[in-house]
């Protein structure tokens, strides 16, 4: 995704970034995300959102069943089930060969700094989405969604969309060009292949591992939610389809899950305000209405708190553009 405005009038330094500047940044900031993961993680004893996949791995290699072993009062008791498809799975093993809390945290650095590398491709102004909530929260925890997010900037990186289908797929939808696609087939294609070897019948223990949980609703079909869908009415514009692609997919209510619309920001000046008032949300949420995060009345405030000041606000900016293209490439195939 590039930015609508001309890189003359973004802030910060030159228009074009130059690579080892580009280079530089993303190793900082790489490391500091993976500091807060080796941190996060070493509180709590190793473990991270990302120990759900390292495990899976493991045992999925090894010939068992990650849906039946993991989980709470399972084989390997976590707080959480093993929620991902077993592709995901197959395609962390590489990290299953070095220790736990280690894996998470090169995991965390390579996702962040991919994601640095390519958001400042043509200007410096998403630069100010990582001292967001959203993208702490994403590297304290070892989620994916920073590695997700770096498919925009590098489509190459959709291959690894199978990990988390329901935040790449609004990134597939606001592809410009159809190699972000070429690349997401192929690697679900070969994943899938390996995972089905591995284990045959995962799609029916994972399918029941969803139905286990309620965790998981899109925000469009919520009464605060309902008012994303008025962002098609800038159906020419792939960051439209970005955010309403999104609001129409199961996903639970965690700060990082707004870390993508973050990056429909067209200049300095939106990403600044995004994520100065997604982040104050969530500061404020948390410091006096976030509780048990598995309590009904908690994850209701959470609900809330990534609707009101996450969907709607970037609703509101792509709404202050016209709605003019380059649309979506299969928008153009489907007009034709």
């Amino acid at each position: 995704m590039t930015s609508a405005v001309t890189p003359a009038k973004v802030a910060l330094g030159s228009p074009k970034p130059k690579t080892v500047h580009r280079i530089a940044a993303a190793f900082v900031i790489g490391a500091i995300a993976a500091a807060m993961h080796d941190v996060g993680a070493a509180k709590n004893g190793g473990l991270s959102d990302f120990s759900i996949l390292w495990y899976g791995a493991k045992i999925l290699s090894a010939g068992g069943n990650p849906y039946e072993a993991i989980g709470p009062n399972h084989l390997i008791d976590l707080p959480s089930s093993v929620f991902y498809p077993a592709p995901a799975l197959v395609a962390v093993m590489p990290f299953s060969l070095i220790p736990m809390q280690l894996a998470g945290t090169v995991f965390i650095f390579l996702s962040s700094a991919l994601l640095v590398f390519g958001a400042t491709r043509d200007s410096w102004h998403w630069m100010p989405i990582f001292p967001s909530v959203a993208f702490m929260t994403s590297a304290r925890l070892g989620q994916s969604s920073a590695l997700l997010c770096a498919a925009l900037f590098i489509p190459a990186l959709a291959f690894f969309s199978v990990i988390k289908p329901q935040a790449s797929m609004p990134i597939l939808a606001a592809a410009r060009k159809p190699r972000m696609w070429v690349f997401a087939i192929a690697g679900a294609v070969l994943l899938s292949m390996i995972s089905f070897a591995l284990l045959p019948g995962w799609p029916r223990f994972w399918l029941e591992t969803l139905n286990s949980t309620d965790y998981f609703r899109p925000p469009i079909l919520t009464i605060a939610g309902a008012p994303i869908a008025v962002v098609l009415l800038r159906w020419r514009r792939p960051e439209a389809w970005l955010v309403f692609v999104a609001a129409c997919l199961p996903q639970t209510w965690y700060p990082y899950n707004g870390l993508i619309l973050l990056t429909v920001a067209a200049t300095y000046r939106e990403a600044s305000a995004l994520s100065l008032i997604s982040s104050i949300g969530w500061l404020i949420a948390y410091a006096w209405f976030v509780g048990d995060v598995r309590s009904p009345e908690t994850r209701a405030v959470m609900q809330n708190v990534l609707i009101a000041l996450g969907y709607l606000p970037a609703a509101i900016v792509i709404l202050r553009r016209k709605n003019e293209g380059p649309e979506p490439f299969w928008m153009r195939w489907a007009v034709n």
